[in-house]
């Protein structure tokens, strides 16, 4: 393996973890999941689960594209256009005031923050690195 699909292969590795830590607590208990992240008791706790299994989804999906990012280099672009939709519609709803901040603040912390590395790795790996 190369020093870049080893590179893309942590990195991805990192956000599959990430991924499936924060998906289970809104998967098992959403109402919980919401309030722990400052916002009211859902409405439609199920719309919390719902998404929540969405994000435990696309970790199983980084996971795959982490064990041969060269092989699964199709699968590398998903990871932050997953991260920006997710960035964006919260980003939005906390200037909107629909979110709260603690929500916000994860969200920077998970995605906004790993946007870059992430695309980075899927264009160095796919456009350019060496086999």
């Amino acid at each position: 393996m190369t020093t870049i699909e080893r590179q893309v292969s942590w990195l991805f590795a990192a956000n599959a973890l990430i991924n499936w830590t924060l998906s289970v607590r809104g998967i098992v208990d959403p109402t919980g999941m919401g309030v722990a992240f400052g916002g009211p008791p859902p409405n439609y706790p199920f719309m919390v689960r719902l998404w929540s299994a969405f994000v435990f989804m696309f970790g199983c999906m980084f996971w795959e594209a982490s064990r041969r990012p060269r092989e699964k280099a199709a699968l590398l672009k998903y990871n932050w256009i997953e991260k920006t939709l997710t960035a964006l519609a919260v980003t939005a709803g906390y200037a909107m005031g629909e979110a709260p901040f603690r929500l916000m603040l994860l969200i920077t912390l998970t995605n906004w923050l790993w946007i870059p590395f992430i695309l980075w790795g899927d264009l160095r790996l796919r456009r350019g690195a060496p086999a």
